[in-house]
């Protein structure tokens, strides 16, 4: 999900807007509806107050558990918010960053070891109620909320209100073509088809890269936009990896791959009220975090219909999966399962959400995400 907000910490607003970049983008009135456990649906409204007050119709006798949790996830929100935000990770910057705003960084110092289950969990007792804190944590980070940390969980699940989801026209392809655009304005220069195999190190320090072709580029400042894993993983030899990332190598669990099923569809299949974006979990609280157990819909041409033919919708659906799980087949049998999962998949949504989907379906792509770099 690709959006951008007014807040500071959003990474993508803040990187166009440093190339001069600007793009035309259509509001979304709903960052994610909800379908779960009991009947329980639920939209998240561009207006915070309007979200409470879906979610609090749910749950009553929950209503003054439900404000403080958001409130402190907006305490949280707004120390984050008033920052100059590029590292939670480097003492030495927010070392500056504290004596700029020290009651903001006390703030987040105090959150940082904590996390968003146990916060819950001072004020909401109800189990439902508890479960989908879990859930709007697993979209943030895939995990309970008892394993999100408040800072991730926070920052999420405010941001989306924080002026609100915004897509941009034409596509999440022109996030990537823009910034490109403004890199060149701006004096720089892009190397297509160039597959770097090595951060060069010199005296324990990041100095440039090796490409697989041979070449070397040097530079005062190496960054990244590789996973973690590869990263640290391929990228920069085991051996050579600083104490502090072996620590935490140690310390996280890596996230799940994905199945991901691109398809296309009549839009009759889609009632007029449709929103973008939906998370599925429409049977069994258990299953939240099982490979398959949690659906993710994305609708883009719900916002901008030129995204698709005339009278055709686009469904991007992604759902948890294990690599372990996928190990060792054939190519027959890997393309046997895919398809297997991905058609149990658009049963569960035709079930739930739209009835005669199999039938409108004019076109389907399945492919695995593997994650686990």
């Amino acid at each position: 999900m690709f959006v951008f907000v007014q807040g500071s910490i959003n990474l993508i607003t803040k990187a166009l807007a440093a190339v001069g970049c600007k793009m035309q983008l259509l509001p979304d009135p709903t960052a994610v509806h909800y379908h779960l456990p009991d009947g329980l649906s639920v939209r998240v409204h561009r207006k915070f107050e309007d979200f409470l007050v879906e979610l609090t119709g749910y749950f009553p006798h929950e209503k003054e558990g439900i404000s403080q949790f958001y409130n402190e996830c907006w305490k949280v929100f707004n120390s984050l918010n008033s920052l100059e935000l590029k590292s939670l990770e480097e003492p030495l910057y927010l070392f500056g960053q504290f004596f700029k705003k020290p009651l903001e960084c006390l703030t987040l110092a105090y959150y940082l070891p904590q996390n968003a289950g146990d916060i819950a969990r001072k004020y909401i007792k109800d189990p439902n109620l508890l479960c989908f804190i879990d859930a709007e944590c697993f979209i943030v980070s895939t995990v309970n909320a008892l394993q999100t940390p408040m800072i991730n969980a926070s920052m999420v699940l405010c941001d989306r209100h924080f002026g609100g989801i915004n897509y941009p026209v034409g596509g999440v392809g022109g996030i990537a073509k823009n910034l490109a655009k403004g890199l060149v304005d701006y004096g720089g220069t892009i190397s297509y088809k160039a597959n770097v195999t090595d951060i060069i190190l010199e005296n324990e320090k990041a100095v440039g890269v090796r490409l697989s072709d041979g070449r070397q580029f040097y530079a005062k400042k190496i960054i990244s936009n590789a996973t973690r894993w590869d990263t640290f993983g391929k990228l920069l030899r085991t051996e050579k990896l600083p104490p502090e990332e072996k620590n935490f190598q140690r310390l996280y669990v890596k996230a799940p791959s994905f199945l991901s099923i691109h398809m296309g569809v009549k839009e009759e299949v889609l009632p007029l009220d449709t929103d973008c974006h939906h998370f599925v979990l429409e049977d069994d609280w258990a299953r939240l975090e099982e490979p398959y157990g949690s659906i993710f819909l994305s609708i883009p041409t719900v916002l901008d219909s030129s995204l698709a033919p005339e009278g055709h919708h686009i469904l991007h659906i992604f759902t948890s999966a294990w690599i372990d799980d996928w190990k060792g087949l054939s190519q027959k049998d890997y393309n046997i399962k895919k398809e297997a999962v991905a058609d149990e998949i658009v049963n569960r949504l035709e079930k739930t959400l739209f009835p005669g989907l199999k039938e409108a379906i004019t076109f389907k792509e399945v492919t695995f995400v593997n994650l686990l770099l």
